[in-house]
């Protein structure tokens, strides 16, 4: 069934070789955001009544540069979905006209487009960055395995959830991208997409610091699913059991967003404008 979609695969790979470029200039962007945000809470730390041994919100000072080193290493490899922005260019220059008569699902086509990006993505950045700010972590005390078998089954948890968070950010950038049929215009969109999956995934502070039992429940919302969670899955901040009930979570988000896309997808066909064609 699904080897009519190995192409798309294969594009969504050879797109990220081919603007490589792009992506290493990105990256290294990223890496001064995250050294000023590190420097940010160094500030915090050392001006909070213990200094550097306090602990804030159930973060201690290693805790905290962990989880930011690591959360930003998760996004930049997790959220590289370009679904909105396909989807808006089809939208302006005529050709999502094509796509209605072809043999093949929309939404499967951007899925394997992403997986493939996603493939090469982890392959030259992601599990280098994981690996070497894991192994400096451990070496300086910041990390400590208890056991190898945790830390082997942790692994592969976070394996899992770092899959589901990239069909999930998916999901919501074809539904966001979706609502491009109705605007005919990406830019906004995106942009309140952007600040929601940011503020709500735990990428700009961790969820325990939102008051009350507010931040409890934005666990189970999928956005945790899609940033906080697995990261501390892979920090093994949280038990195995835990892990697998915020996966099983994160399925659940999968399936139920997978059918709200479909469901959109199906209405703003029927009043879809192009702008180009």
């Amino acid at each position: 069934m699904f080897k009519k979609y190995k192409p798309f695969f294969r594009t969504g790979a050879m797109d990220l070789f081919a603007f490589k470029f792009n992506l290493f200039t990105w990256f290294f962007i990223s890496i001064f955001e995250v050294a000023c945000v590190i420097f940010l809470w160094i500030a915090v730390y050392k001006n909070s009544p213990n200094g550097v041994d306090s602990i804030i919100n159930g973060y201690s000072f290693k805790d905290m540069i962990c989880y930011l080193v690591f959360i930003n290493i998760f996004n930049f490899v997790a959220f590289s979905s370009n679904t909105l922005w396909a989807i808006d260019d089809e939208i302006k220059d005529g050709t999502i006209a094509m796509s209605f008569v072809k043999p093949i699902s929309y939404r499967l086509r951007f899925v394997f487009m992403n997986l493939g990006n996603v493939f090469i993505q982890n392959l030259l950045i992601g599990m280098p960055c994981f690996i070497i700010s894991y192994s400096v972590f451990i070496c300086i005390g910041f990390i400590h395995i208890l056991s190898i078998g945790t830390f082997i089954l942790h692994i592969l948890l976070f394996i899992v959830s770092l899959l589901l968070a990239t069909l999930l950010n998916d999901v919501i950038n074809y539904i966001f991208g979706v609502l491009c049929f109705y605007t005919s215009s990406g830019w906004g969109i995106n942009q309140i997409k952007t600040v929601i999956v940011s503020f709500l995934s735990g990428t700009l502070l961790p969820l325990s610091f939102f008051p009350g039992i507010f931040g409890t429940i934005l666990n189970y919302f999928p956005f945790a699913s899609m940033g906080q969670n697995p990261v501390l899955i892979f920090l093994m901040k949280i038990s195995t059991l835990d892990s697998l009930k915020y996966i099983g979570i994160s399925i659940l988000w999968l399936i139920l967003l997978e059918m709200l896309a479909a469901l959109l997808f199906k209405h703003a066909s029927k009043k879809i404008t192009v702008q180009g064609g």
